[in-house]
């Protein structure tokens, strides 16, 4: 029993991950359905918007808003957000190198 009272203890006191949000700076901004300028745009986001982010490429160019597409990430406060939402780089080769997937 004292040891189920000590692990319930334990994870109560851990931390938890913050969700990774950011908000929109500088004016309306494009979301497009890609992590690029020649993609298309399929909405916008106002000025002020707080976003949650799924990832953003490892250039950090480029962040997914979660349910919404792709913005450019210069339009967004929040640079520790996007370093948790960025996925580590992997160790083996581009599966597309060139294309916006999987990091550029």
């Amino acid at each position: 029993m004292r040891a189920v009272l000590v692990l319930v203890l334990a994870l109560l006191a851990t931390p938890t991950l913050a969700a990774s949000t950011a908000r929109v700076t500088g004016g309306d901004i494009n979301v497009r359905s890609g992590p690029g300028s020649r993609y298309a745009v399929i909405d916008s986001l106002p000025n002020g918007t707080e976003v949650m982010l799924e990832r953003c490429t490892r250039s950090g160019r480029w962040c997914l808003v979660a349910d919404t597409g792709w913005v450019n990430a210069s339009y967004l406060v929040g640079w520790s957000a996007k370093t948790r939402a960025t996925p580590p780089r992997s160790i083996g080769p581009k599966l597309f190198p060139g294309s916006g997937i999987f990091g550029d």
